[in-house]
C-alpha cells in the first residue's frame, strides 16, 4: 500500500448509477475526475513518478488530493484504490442461508454465491453509485480496529471484526459470525502493487477461512487480484483478474477466472468458472479425476448463473440487483474504542469533508508521529507488540481439514501461505487463547466486541 501523503479532500458526486452513460463516460467507467483543477501539476508529477519506479509500490507516497477519509479498514482490501473488507457481509441471509444446504455439494454452490455477493460492495459499488473515480483510504495505525454489524429480521445478527494485525509489511485480519445461523470466518489479506504499462497490478495475499456449526465441513478462499485502470487519467475504478478457489475439507471446488477486459472489445467484469468433485491431494489444472458439477458464469457487478452439468438446469448464483445490501450500523465516534478506525481518524476526515486541507494535513501527520513515538517506546523497552484480537496459526499446527485444503491449492495459488490469522475467540479453539496482556503494549478492544468468548461459544 502507498503511504498516505500530507493533505486530502474528499470529492462526491450526486449522480447516480444510471448516469455512468453521461459524457460519454463507460457504463464501468467513472465520469468524474478525482483530481482537483488546483492540483492538476502534482498529479502528473505523480504518474510520472509511479511509471517510473520498478519496485514495490507501498514505498512511495501517495498525493494527498487522493485520500478519500475512510480508513483502509473499513474500506476494505488492500490496494491504492481498494474495496471493503466489511462487504463480506452486505447480504447476511446469503450468508446464512449456507448452512440450509442438505448435502455439501449444494453447500459449496451457496458458499461460491455468498463469495460473488461480496465484490460488488468491495470493487464497484463507490463508481457505479457516484459516477466518481476511486480514492485512497488511510493506512491503518498499527492495532486499529473496525467493528461493524448487520441487522436482518429473517437471519438476525452478523458481526464484523478486523485488526491491522502488522504495519510493514500491511497486513488486516478479519472475523465475521451470524450467530442465529451458526456461521462464522477468519482470515487476513495483503498485497504487492506495481505497475505494468498503465495499468496498476495488485497481487492480494491472504485467505479466508469459512466453518459451520452444523457441519464439519471447512472452506478455504482465495482472494482475486485486481487491476486499477485509468489511473493517469484520474478516473480510477477497479478489475478483478487471475483465478481463485474455494476448497471444502469434503472434496469440492469452485474455481472462478476473472477477466479484465480486452484492449479493443469485449466487457467489463466478466467472469467464469465451474464447481467439480476431486480427491486427488493437489491441484491439477482439469486433473482427470475431477467430477465437473456446475458452470459458472455471468458478470460479478450484475448476474451470474451456475449450470447443473448432469440436468442442464440453469440456476441463479447471484444478482447484484435483485435484492439492497443490508445496513451497517457501526457506532457513534463517541462510543468507540480508542484504536476504532472512525475515532482514530474522524478530526480528519472531518477536516476533509470540511474542505479545511491544511488541518487535515495536520491532524494526520499528529498521528502518524505518536504512532512513531510508540514504535521508540517500544523498542527501548524490548516491548514486542502483539494484536489484542487476533493469533498467527501456522497450517502444520491447524486443524487437519485447514492443512489438507490448503495444501491442495498451495502451489497453485501460492499467495495463500502457509497459515492463518484468527480471531481469538473464534468458536472453532478449544481451549480458547488467553488474551494478551497489557505488558505486550497492546490495548484493550472495544467492549462492543469483547473476545471472550464469543457469542456462539
Amino acid at each position: 500500500m502507498m503511504s498516505d501523503a500530507k493533505s486530502a479532500g474528499s470529492t462526491t458526486s450526486s449522480s447516480s448509477a444510471n448516469n455512468n452513460n453521461n459524457n460519454g463516460a463507460s457504463p464501468n467507467e467513472p465520469a468524474d475526475n478525482i483530481v482537483p483543477a488546483s492540483y492538476a501539476a502534482d498529479f502528473s508529477s505523480f504518474v510520472k513518478g509511479i511509471l517510473s519506479f520498478t519496485g514495490d509500490l507501498s514505498s512511495i507516497t501517495c498525493p494527498s488530493f487522493l485520500l478519500n477519509g475512510i480508513s483502509l479498514l473499513e474500506y476494505g482490501y488492500p490496494a491504492l484504490f481498494d474495496g471493503g473488507s466489511a462487504h463480506w457481509n452486505d447480504y447476511p441471509k446469503v450468508l446464512a442461508d449456507i448452512t440450509q444446504a442438505d448435502s455439501s455439494e449444494e453447500r459449496m454452490r451457496r458458499v461460491a454465491r455468498w463469495f460473488v455477493s461480496t465484490l460488488y460492495g468491495s470493487y464497484n459499488k463507490r463508481v457505479a453509485e457516484s459516477n466518481t473515480g476511486e480514492k485512497k483510504p488511510f493506512n491503518p495505525i498499527l492495532g486499529e480496529q473496525f467493528l461493524a454489524t448487520w441487522e436482518d429480521a429473517e437471519c438476525g445478527e452478523t458481526k464484523f471484526i478486523c485488526e491491522q494485525v502488522s504495519h510493514h509489511p500491511p497486513v488486516s485480519a478479519l472475523y465475521f459470525e451470524n450467530a442465529k445461523a451458526g456461521i462464522y470466518g477468519s482470515g487476513h489479506f495483503s498485497q504487492k502493487s506495481k505497475f505494468k504499462g498503465m495499468t496498476m497490478k495488485v497481487v492480494q495475499e491472504g485467505r479466508v477461512t469459512l466453518r459451520m456449526r452444523n457441519s464439519d465441513e471447512i472452506y478455504c478462499l482465495t482472494l482475486p487480484n485486481l487491476n486499477i485502470c485509468s489511473i493517469i487519467t484520474g478516473r480510477p475504478f477497479l478489475e478483478m483478474s487471475s483465478t481463485t478457489f474455494i476448497r471444502s475439507s469434503k472434496g469440492y471446488t469452485a474455481e472462478f477466472h476473472w477477466h479484465t477486459k480486452p484492449w479493443l472489445y469485449g466487457e467489463y467484469h466478466k467472469f467464469d468458472g465451474k464447481i467439480f468433485r476431486d480427491a486427488a491431494p493437489k491441484l491439477v489444472p482439469d486433473g482427470p479425476g475431477q467430477e465437473q458439477l456446475f458452470t459458472l458464469k455471468g458478470k460479478w457487478v450484475a448476474e451470474s448463473t451456475a449450470v447443473n452439468l448432469r440436468t442442464g438446469e440453469e440456476l441463479p448464483l447471484f444478482d447484484v440487483h435483485a435484492q439492497p445490501a443490508a445496513d451497517i450500523t457501526i457506532r457513534p465516534v463517541g462510543e468507540q474504542s480508542e484504536l476504532e478506525s472512525r475515532r482514530v481518524w474522524h478530526k480528519v476526515a472531518e477536516a476533509l469533508r470540511n474542505g479545511s486541507y491544511d488541518v487535515a494535513s495536520r491532524e494526520k501527520t499528529s498521528i502518524e508521529e505518536e504512532q512513531r513515538a510508540l514504535r521508540r517506546r517500544r523498542a527501548e523497552a524490548s516491548i514486542e507488540w502483539r494484536p489484542s484480537l487476533f493469533s498467527w496459526t501456522d497450517d502444520a499446527d491447524d486443524d487437519e481439514a485447514v492443512r489438507s485444503c490448503y495444501a491442495y491449492l498451495y502451489p497453485a495459488k501460492d499467495s495463500i501461505g502457509t497459515g492463518s490469522w484468527t480471531f481469538n475467540a473464534s468458536p472453532h479453539l478449544t481451549p480458547k487463547p488467553k488474551p494478551v496482556s497489557e505488558a505486550s503494549g497492546t490495548q484493550t478492544p472495544s467492549d462492543a466486541f469483547s473476545t471472550a468468548p464469543s457469542s456462539m461459544a
